[in-house]
């Protein structure tokens, strides 16, 4: 683990100190994450619930709407009466309705998903800028790099100098 011979063991303990507790930075701020998840995970769960609530009252009422049109279409049919235009209009309606309910309840499905997808999605970050981080962190894993960089000789600098008085006088 450490490559240098000449290190002391309060080093290397100092050193392991200070990636246990910028591992357990990493893991507070999983655990914000995972906490976070799981309130909106709830929230949405809440949130179906109300929806899915909401449906079965529309379908409850949609049976309440058939049944008072069955028994309509009864009583006209016993009267003898040529009312099944109207009749057939709203069962149409009725249809529609349920059409209505069921592409709500359709997008409901795509929304559920999309936000299990999100939450999946910022898990996986969250995993992955874990180990990013653990990656980067690790002094075995960091390497020294010396860049080369101009330094202009003594005669570049008396040829600029020049240039400027020349330049600005």
């Amino acid at each position: 683990m450490f490559k240098q011979t000449g290190a002391s063991t309060d080093t290397k303990v100092a050193v392991l100190e200070e990636k246990v507790s910028i591992y357990e930075q990493m893991m507070k701020k999983i655990e914000d994450a995972i906490y976070a998840i799981s309130e909106t995970s709830q929230g949405i769960s809440k949130m179906l619930a109300i929806h899915e609530e909401r449906l079965e009252q529309g379908i409850r009422s949609d049976e309440v709407i058939i049944k008072m049109i069955d028994d309509l279409k009864k009583t006209v049919e016993a009267e003898d009466v040529d009312l099944s235009d109207r009749i057939d209009e709203m069962i149409e309606k009725s249809h529609d309705r349920m059409d209505t309910i069921d592409k709500k309840v359709e997008e409901v499905k795509k929304i559920k998903w999309m936000t299990v997808g999100v939450g999946l999605f910022a898990a996986v970050i969250a995993g992955s800028i874990s180990t990013l981080a653990s990656g980067l962190l690790t002094p075995s894993e960091m390497g020294l790099r010396m860049e080369h960089r101009y330094v202009p000789s003594p005669e570049n600098i008396t040829k600029w100098v020049l240039l400027m008085k020349n330049t600005f006088h």
